[in-house]
């Protein structure tokens, strides 16, 4: 199925993993792109993508231009990179991180836009029942971009925006968990 705000593929019971974005492009203003992210529960399985404009991120979309921008990307990639940083599943599933990885072409010579940041997160949970819900730390971070979320679990898909002061996202429509409002817009 293509999803076309999230604008990626969804395969049967994979999904997801994260991308994040800090400073709003120079010349902006206050127009601020979205990331996006996708999280998928299968089974013990949860996965995640996640997506950021390097302009978000950043503050650039080129090949960084000197050592302060070289140290940026670099930053950038280490918080990406831990999986705690960006998604915290609720602590009552014990679930453990089995994958955490963060990209971005501007770590190469000549990158080609868009440019974005990447994030690939997995963890396997004993108690995916127990999964009402994810927080995403990472909305602090990203100084107010908006996140296009689309998450897939057992009750079937969902997709919302989502902003800080609105960290968490609702896996289960439960008693006491409103879906609904997370939508900030």
């Amino acid at each position: 199925m293509r999803l076309t705000r999230i604008g990626m593929d969804l395969t049967a019971g994979l999904l997801c993993a994260l991308l994040s974005g800090v400073v709003a492009a120079a010349g902006d203003g206050d127009r601020r792109q979205a990331g996006t992210l996708e999280l998928a529960l299968h089974g013990q399985a949860l996965v995640a993508r996640l997506t950021l404009p390097a302009a978000q991120v950043v503050g650039f979309e080129r090949a960084p231009a000197n050592d302060e921008e070289k140290m940026a990307v670099t930053e950038a990639l280490q918080r990406l990179g831990e999986a705690r940083n960006v998604l915290e599943p609720m602590p009552e599933a014990l679930c453990s991180v089995t994958r955490e990885q963060a990209e971005t072409a501007l770590t190469r010579e000549d990158p080609t836009p868009p440019l974005t940041f990447q994030g690939r997160y997995a963890w396997r949970c004993e108690h995916p029942e127990a999964l009402l819900g994810v927080d995403i730390p990472l909305l602090e971070y990203v100084n107010g971009v908006p996140l296009e979320t689309l998450v897939v679990g057992p009750d079937g898909e969902r997709s919302q925006t989502v902003r800080a002061p609105q960290t968490r996202i609702p896996f289960f429509d439960a008693e006491g968990v409103d879906a609904e409002g997370v939508d900030a817009d």
